[in-house]
């Protein structure tokens, strides 16, 4: 199998663009409600490490979620985690629309083609990568990775567990579909109902806030997958 490794990072950044405004507090901006915390210096750190094209978020959750479908409510969220986003609740169709064309569109656009032009050369395997934060349930989420991913897909299903595998090997408590399941909405399953399983895989990686500011662990985590792709590669 001639794998092509693709990248994604969905909430990399917490900005808000010129023109935009959300209404909320500057402080909001700095949580989870508004971007995956130290997500990019993984995603980048793999661009870096395995060669594969990297495609970035350049704005937070609360302007565009580029995790969400066009057509759906929370892809322009009013309210989100309990938080009200009164810039968004004021907006009428034409001006969300207009903002998913500027911001959504283009960008889910150039991530399927690049999908498509990868697994017409191979299998793409897709790693779309996020973080957690741990205190929303810790109860549930007292542990450091997690490796998402459709059961029903077979190769799918290896290469995550291959995945996870390799992340316990490097000494992170890994789980698998935790602390999310694999095939509720996102950029992954929206590629999977565009291409078939023996020419796509979509793994999304999530990785806990508690240790994501620590570089050292950060530069561990990547090394780990890193190598499993190249395993899987091999």
């Amino acid at each position: 199998m001639t794998l092509r490794l693709l990248l994604t990072c969905e909430h990399a950044r917490s900005a808000v663009p010129d023109g935009v405004e959300l209404g909320v507090e500057p402080a909001h901006l700095a949580t989870h409600v508004a971007y995956d915390r130290g997500a990019l210096a993984i995603a980048r750190g793999l661009a870096e490490a395995t060669g594969a094209p990297l495609h970035e978020g350049a704005y937070s959750r609360l302007v565009v979620d580029l995790n969400r479908m066009a057509d759906n409510p929370e892809v322009i969220a009013a309210v989100t985690s309990g938080l009200a986003v009164p810039g968004n609740a004021a907006l009428d169709a034409p001006a969300r629309a207009a903002r998913i064309a500027r911001w959504h569109t283009p960008w889910r656009e150039a991530v399927r083609a690049e999908a498509i032009a990868l697994s017409a050369r191979g299998y793409c395997l897709h790693l779309s990568i996020h973080s957690f934060d741990p205190a929303v349930d810790p109860p549930r989420r007292g542990f450091d990775a997690g490796v998402l991913f459709d059961p029903a897909r077979v190769p799918e299903r290896a290469q995550a567990a291959a995945l996870r595998d390799a992340l316990v090997s490097a000494g992170f408590a890994a789980r698998l579909n935790e602390p999310f399941h694999g095939t509720p909405e996102g950029t992954t399953s929206w590629l999977r109902a565009q291409l078939p399983p023996h020419g796509y895989g979509g793994v999304e990686l999530e990785a806990s806030y508690a240790w994501v500011d620590d570089p050292s662990r950060t530069a561990s985590y990547v090394a780990a997958i890193a190598r499993a792709v190249a395993a899987i590669r091999a």
